[in-house]
C-alpha cells in the first residue's frame, strides 16, 4: 500500500466517523418541527398557531450580519407577495435579546420577528446559516433554501412559485397533517 493509497483511506475513515455526528437537512414531503418563540411584542408564537390557517415562510438569519439584515429588509419589501399566496412570513433571529431588540428596531418588518436564544429551532431545523423553509398550511415542507445576496431574488421567486403550487393542491387528497403532540 503506498502513502497516497494510506491517505485517502484516513480521509475515507475521518469521513465516515463525521457522518456518524452530522444530521441530514429536513426532507421536502416531512412536517416541520414545531417551536415556541418569543415575538418581537413580547408574545409566544409557535409554528402550529398556523396550523390549518396559512401556509408559513419561516426565514432565519442572523441579527448581528449586515447582509442577513438587508435580505430581511428585502424580504419585508416583497411581503405583499406572500400574503397574496395565503401565507405568513416568520423571520427568526439566533441573537441575545439586545441584539434582537436592536435588529426589530432596525428591520421594521411588516412579519413578526422571533428570538431563538438559545438555537432550538436553529438546531431542529438544522440551520447553518441564513435560511428559507415554506410549509403548507398543514405543517408539510415544500421547499427549504440557503440564502445569500446573490441568491434571495431567486430564492424568493421560487418560494412565492411554491406557495402558488401549494395554493392549487388539494388537501383531501392526502396531504400530511401537523402532528398534535
Amino acid at each position: 500500500m503506498t502513502n497516497n493509497e494510506a491517505h485517502r483511506d484516513d480521509i475515507t475513515i475521518e469521513e465516515e466517523a463525521t457522518a456518524q455526528f452530522v444530521r441530514p437537512g429536513l426532507a421536502v414531503g416531512r412536517i416541520i418541527p414545531d417551536f415556541q418563540l418569543e415575538s418581537a411584542d413580547g408574545g409566544v408564537i409557535s409554528a402550529t398557531d398556523y396550523r390549518g390557517k396559512t401556509n408559513l415562510v419561516i426565514v432565519f438569519f442572523d441579527a448581528h450580519s449586515s447582509s442577513d439584515l438587508a435580505m430581511m429588509a428585502e424580504i419585508g419589501r416583497r411581503y405583499p407577495e406572500f400574503i397574496d399566496n395565503n401565507a405568513e412570513v416568520l423571520g427568526i433571529a439566533s441573537a441575545p435579546i439586545k441584539t434582537f431588540s436592536q435588529c426589530v428596531k432596525a428591520l421594521q418588518s411588516p412579519f413578526p420577528l422571533l428570538a431563538d436564544v438559545r438555537d432550538e429551532a436553529k438546531s431542529a431545523y438544522r440551520v447553518t446559516g441564513p435560511m428559507l423553509f415554506v410549509a403548507d398550511r398543514y405543517g408539510e415542507l415544500k421547499m427549504q433554501s440557503s440564502l445569500t445576496d446573490d441568491t434571495l431574488d431567486e430564492v424568493v421567486d421560487k418560494a412565492i412559485s411554491t406557495l402558488e403550487l401549494v395554493e392549487l393542491e388539494c388537501p383531501e387528497c392526502g396531504v400530511s397533517t401537523w402532528s398534535l403532540e
